[in-house]
């Protein structure tokens, strides 16, 4: 009788085991996205890049790409708040400004464009000047 329970236990305990050995974290559900957005498979890449927000809230990857991925599909508000979602976590993520810009530009937001695109280029400078500074 408690041989049988022991063999539960174990199958229970196993699969368990199993199931957190197979589960990704937030990172590499982005690279996944990634690989999916390499061969143009765009639906399993969102899939990948939801997972990776899910996974961690505060993981910029996953709303920058997601945003891409809006903007190919032409749902360019949902475009903008993934952007939005990438500078609440890093105001000086540059390429969030420009893809925010950009996507504010096909919107016909043309001064909402102008003025990302302006910190863009504010930023982008700044960087430059520290990698210029460190080569030296």
């Amino acid at each position: 009788m408690i041989r049988p329970f022991y063999k539960f236990l174990a199958l229970i305990l196993l699969g368990m085991i199993l199931t957190q050995c197979s589960d990704k974290n937030s990172g590499e559900y982005v690279k996944e996205g990634l690989e999916h957005l390499s061969h143009q498979q765009y639906d399993p890449a969102k899939k990948a890049f939801l997972k990776a927000i899910e996974k961690d809230a505060n993981n910029a990857d996953g709303y920058y790409s997601l945003g891409g991925i809006y903007n190919y599909q032409k749902k360019f508000d949902d475009a903008e708040q993934a952007f939005k979602s990438v500078l609440q976590i890093d105001p000086t993520h540059h390429n969030a400004w420009y893809s925010l810009g950009y996507t504010y530009e096909l919107m016909g937001k043309k001064e909402e464009a102008e003025e990302s695109y302006k910190k863009y280029r504010r930023l982008k400078g700044e960087i430059d000047s520290i990698m210029s500074q460190e080569k030296h």
